[in-house]
């Protein structure tokens, strides 16, 4: 009597990126989460991202005149990395940092750890977020912020981290995001 073979499971899929205070996290349909520190190596972290959009970034090199000084940008569109040249130190100097400008690539979902997205009403964040900057030009917000004790490898106090979401639409939408935000308590 012929046994039937199982059909091979299905590959899991990435479905999402996530950008927290000390991570960019990669999720996928197996409800799996893959973390890449702001201090791990940027070639793991390229390599993820173009597996997960399926292209490859367009990589640019930048000169600024004042700081940052070099860096590298991988952009694909809506999701950008900036690799600077300079060496990272953990807690606050990170090695690269992640701008989100849309709210998906190729299917693949792009939000803070709030869950919060490129278009989103920045006005209802304001009532959610006590640090909210906002005028008639712009708005900041820092969501979950991580304080960062004051150890020998931060001599500052009242440091954290968090996400940064702006706009500076008339609209007040969500119009960027960043991670890291370093805020060095000074």
């Amino acid at each position: 009597m012929p046994t039937e073979t199982p059909a091979p499971a299905a590959a899991a899929t990435v479905t999402g990126i996530v950008v927290t205070p000390e991570a960019m996290q990669v999720t996928s349909s197996d409800e799996s989460v893959v973390s890449f520190s702001y201090f791990d190596p940027i070639e793991d972290v390229v390599a993820a991202l173009t597996a997960a959009f399926g292209v490859d970034p367009v990589v640019d090199r930048e000169y600024p005149t004042v700081e940052p000084g070099p860096q590298t940008r991988y952009d694909w569109p809506g999701l950008r990395i900036v690799d600077e040249d300079w060496p990272a130190t953990a807690p606050l100097d990170s090695n690269y940092y992640v701008v989100l400008e849309a709210p998906e690539l190729n299917g693949v979902s792009l939000t803070t750890i709030d869950g919060i997205q490129i278009g989103d009403s920045a006005l209802a964040l304001a009532d959610q977020y006590p640090h909210t900057v906002t005028d008639e030009d712009s708005f900041t917000v820092f969501v979950g912020g991580v304080a960062i004790p004051r150890s020998d490898a931060n001599p500052r106090d009242n440091s954290s981290i968090s996400v940064w979401v702006s706009t500076d639409n008339p609209e007040r939408t969500i119009t960027s995001i960043s991670s890291p935000a370093e805020d060095y308590g000074v």
